[in-house]
């Protein structure tokens, strides 16, 4: 036995065999006691013996597989992910130590191995082995299936292709479809290609006599009802192409492939619709199925389905006229698709074979007639013979829908008792969202602190045993050192605050605030404020306490009302409080500058340096802010984009002397967490993640959104390109902030920058994304904020420069109007259009926007539009493209609105 121990600890695995062999059961025992030590300790070695550590713990797997009494406890040994380390067991060795185990043993084994999920090749060797060796059935566990793909794929793809000749095929072949998930390895060949190895090599196997055929393709459709992840899919319908099912097994599955149109992804309906025109072709569709295929496809958004089922539908109503009355009703939901070209199909369909329906499907289809474009319901109207609704539909005035426009609410009061306090508080640590009830909790923390901080850091202190910062034990706060290192950290958190609270004993150097913001990084700086603050009132709740906060916002947007301010600062000369430099610089940043001449008057009869520096601030006098001075950006060089100087702040000469006094005017004034509002802000080239948006940024600068928005253009930009996520999250949030150098309730128009990086969010590769942008756009023409043509050029030059896809445009615009909103959309569309018709390529999404232009006109119908340059040559060309198309539907949409000056030539409709 020692000598065994002596192998194992020296990672001799193949001696462990032939040492294992001659001792008895009592002996083994003993050997698994010391093998379960040695197992133990191999956790705790350290990781540059790792070479090591991997040989003695495959002797370890080895030795103990040969020890184990029952199967469980072997099979779990053997699995064991620490004893293999990542690498793949050695079965050969491991059947050396098991040959002297009986059937049953080995068998169960087998089983037990095979249910484990994550399996390799090697795993699946041992198995295979066992059940050899034992004669007990095949596993079919999930977990083998998947070992039984990695084998087979390691053959390459020669050993895929003649997946007939492996004798475990006819059992587990069929088991790849009804796994949870297929097994990855397919994807390692090209897996939506009939031609390709696994589909080839599965369809093959009927033809061996390896798997009967009825079964393999219930199998494969069995897997695409189910769906799935898309190369799931795409798997399973390579392999059921590859299988080309003939008339009688297409026949007796018609359930299957009306299942598959109606749920299945595009492809997979394609196919099934496929199937199914060839069965009506044949005559083998019955006209219940084809109804419901009808049904099926006409619902879907995916237009090429939906011609194709257009086209099968008319031609099924020519040979058989008399399923008039059961198709057409199906057609009419048709009507409603997105696409005109549908809508217009759909029309002519039902007018070539309305004569063979009844009068009630007429009333039916003139009804769901309403849901056709204004276009379309022209045909409409003459086909079912109701012109008098319809001149009284056309008659009745649009009416615009949107959101209802944002106001600011009133920030809550802070927490009054120490339980309401802390148990806000363990909401925002363990959310990590930064609304504005931060503030809330963050002002009562001050306020509560100051009365008794003691009493309030023993709460916080009990309330919160599992954080980073209590060391195991309950109320015991982890060692100063490690403290300091988690204070060395940019990050703002209200765990600084929290921490300063649960302090005992305390030190109070250690939230100081030793931050030197340097670089140009909007990102860095905002957090370098949020920061200071939070430390400021750390420090001072131990040894200066601030009654309460001043900065705390007073509206939802994170503004603050001056004359509040003013309240604030008297009642803190009336206590003999010292205002924190921090706290006041953040509150002059949330307070309009300029205009507010009461407050400001108020301000300066404070008597105080506080009260002197905010009624400057009020009045607009005092540093000019290079910080807060948006860059020179957008579609032209001598565009009126560059507001003026607000008020009490000219234009100083240019170059270093001017940049120096603008820092040394900030750097008297504001603390140092501030300075950078005397630099030139450039995000984008010091900083990657401005575009990861914190809400309390907007908080930070609530009057600044112009600001935001600028610092935001590059990133987003960037992150447009690279398809990231989360671009747009600020959008909606700054179309909700206080309008920019005004104000509460200031109703003038958004700026440039802001609509520029809208343009940029309805151009995001993502969804939800496009989605923000649109909810901004909406908002922004909800509170009269949108200048519909700055948005409209500046999505002609985004698009121009290849910045944003016409595609994505056009979709976002399509959710803007599907809402209500048709209007809204086309005061942007407009000025855009001359751009885009001139620059883009009439198959890069150019088609779709006029469409969507098309339908904006025809619903609001905008009065006194003038000729749009290049519309008309684009509607006079050859051709029957979207674009092409849809410039002529523009045309004609625009022309019958009132005081109209564009007169296309008469027509029909393409």
């Amino acid at each position: 036995m020692k000598e065994l121990m002596q192998a194992v600890r020296k990672g001799w695995s193949d001696k462990v065999p032939g040492l294992l062999e001659p001792l008895g059961p009592a002996e083994r025992k003993e050997v698994l006691a010391e093998l379960k030590k040695l197992r133990k300790e191999l956790r705790d070695w350290d990781w540059r013996e790792w070479g090591k550590r991997v040989s003695v713990a495959r002797a370890v797997l080895v030795a103990g597989a040969g020890c184990l009494p029952g199967p469980a406890a072997a099979a779990a040994w053997i699995g064991a992910r620490e004893l293999q380390l990542g690498q793949s067991g050695p079965p050969k060795l491991l059947m050396s130590v098991l040959e002297h185990r009986d059937d049953d043993f080995l068998g169960k084994l087998a089983h037990r191995l095979a249910a484990r999920s994550g399996l390799t090749d090697s795993d699946a060797l041992l198995i295979d082995a066992l059940v050899q060796r034992s004669g007990c059935p095949l596993p079919t566990a999930d977990g083998f299936v998947n070992g039984w793909v990695e084998l087979v794929t390691r053959q390459g793809e020669k050993g895929v292709r003649r997946l007939w000749v492996d004798p475990r095929a006819s059992v587990l072949a069929v088991r790849i479809f009804e796994t949870p998930r297929i097994p990855p390895q397919v994807f390692r060949y090209p897996h939506h290609d009939p031609k390709g190895p696994w589909a080839a090599g599965l369809a093959a196997l009927p033809e061996h006599g390896v798997v009967e055929r009825s079964v393999l393709l219930d199998a494969c459709v069995a897997r695409l009802l189910r769906g799935g992840r898309p190369r799931e899919s795409a798997f399973a319908l390579a392999v059921l192409r590859a299988l080309a099912p003939d008339g009688e097994e297409c026949r007796s599955r018609v359930p299957d492939w009306l299942g598959l149109v109606t749920d299945g992804v595009p492809s997979v309906a394609g196919h099934a619709q496929k199937l199914l025109t060839e069965l009506a072709g044949q005559g083998q569709l019955s006209e219940e199925s084809l109804v419901s295929m009808a049904e099926a496809v006409l619902f879907r958004p995916e237009k090429a389905l939906v011609r194709s089922q257009l086209v099968l539908v008319d031609r099924e109503l020519r040979k058989r006229p008399e399923a008039a009355a059961a198709l057409l009703p199906v057609v009419g939901e048709a009507f409603g698709h997105e696409d005109t070209d549908v809508q217009e199909r759909a029309v002519k369909l039902v007018a070539r074979h309305l004569a063979a329906a009844g009068d009630g499907v007429r009333e039916e289809l003139a009804a769901a007639a309403e849901r056709l474009s204004p276009s379309q319901r022209t045909a409409a109207r003459f086909l079912f013979g109701d012109d008098e609704a319809s001149a009284e539909a056309s008659a009745e005035a649009y009416e615009e829908f949107l959101p209802a426009p944002a106001v600011a609410q009133p920030l809550a009061p802070a927490p009054g008792s120490v339980a309401e306090l802390v148990e806000e508080l363990v909401v925002i640590m363990r959310s990590g969202e930064q609304t504005v009830d931060f503030e809330r909790v963050f002002d009562g923390m001050v306020r509560l602190g100051a009365q008794d901080p003691r009493v309030l850091g023993k709460a916080v202190r009990e309330a919160m045993p599992t954080f980073w910062w209590v060391d195991g034990s309950p109320g015991v706060l982890s060692s100063p050192r490690r403290l300091e290192g988690y204070f060395g950290r940019s990050t703002p958190d209200i765990a600084y605050l929290a921490v300063a609270l649960a302090m005992d004993p305390v030190v109070p150097d250690l939230l100081v605030d030793r931050s030197k913001p340097k670089g140009s990084c909007p990102h860095r700086a905002l957090e370098a404020v949020l920061t200071a603050r939070l430390r400021e009132a750390g420090h001072r709740v131990w040894t200066d306490p601030m009654p309460f906060l001043l900065a705390t916002p007073t509206r939802s947007t994170g503004a603050l009302d001056p004359l509040v301010l003013v309240e604030r600062l008297r009642e803190y000369g009336r206590l003999g409080a010292r205002p924190g430099p921090a706290d006041f610089g953040q509150a002059l940043l949330r307070v309009p500058r300029g205009g507010a001449d009461a407050a400001a008057e108020a301000a300066a009869g404070l008597g105080t340096p506080e009260g002197d520096r905010l009624a400057a601030w009020l009045r607009g006098e005092g540093p000019r802010l290079p910080g807060l001075v948006p860059r020179s950006r957008g579609r032209r060089k001598d565009r009126e984009a560059e507001e003026p100087a607000g008020e009490g702040q000219q234009e100083a000469p240019r170059g270093r002397l001017r940049n120096v006094r603008e820092q040394l005017a900030v750097r008297r004034e504001f603390p140092r967490a501030f300075h950078w509002l005397g630099r030139d802000m450039e995000p984008g080239k010091s900083c990657g993640t401005w575009s990861r948006w914190q809400p309390y940024w907007a908080f930070v600068l609530p009057y600044e959104r112009e600001v935001l928005a600028d610092w935001l253009h590059d990133p987003m930009v960037k992150g447009v390109e690279w398809e990231s996520r989360d671009v747009a999250a600020a959008l909606p949030v700054l179309a909700e902030a206080e309008g920019a150098h005004g104000h509460a309730g200031h109703d003038g128009p958004a700026g440039h920058r802001l609509h520029r990086v809208v343009g940029v969010g309805m151009g995001s590769a993502v969804a939800d994304d496009r989605l923000a942008a649109v909810d901004a756009l909406l908002m922004l023409a909800a509170r009269g904020q949108l200048d519909h043509r700055v948005l409209g050029l500046e999505l002609a030059d985004l698009v121009n420069h290849g910045v944003v896809m016409p595609t994505r445009i056009a979709d976002a615009l399509h959710t803007a109007a599907s809402g209500g909103a048709y209007a809204t959309v086309w005061s942007v569309i407009g000025p855009a259009l001359p751009g885009l018709i001139r620059s883009v390529p009439v198959n890069r999404g150019l088609g779709r926007i006029l469409a969507i232009a098309a339908e904006c006109a025809e619903r609001s119908l905008p009065a006194g539009v003038g000729e749009i340059p290049g519309l008309a040559e684009l509607a006079a060309r050859k051709g029957t493209s979207q674009a092409v198309v849809q410039a002529g539907r523009l045309r004609r949409a625009l022309s019958a609105a009132p005081g109209s000056t564009d007169t296309p030539p008469g027509g029909t409709t393409h």
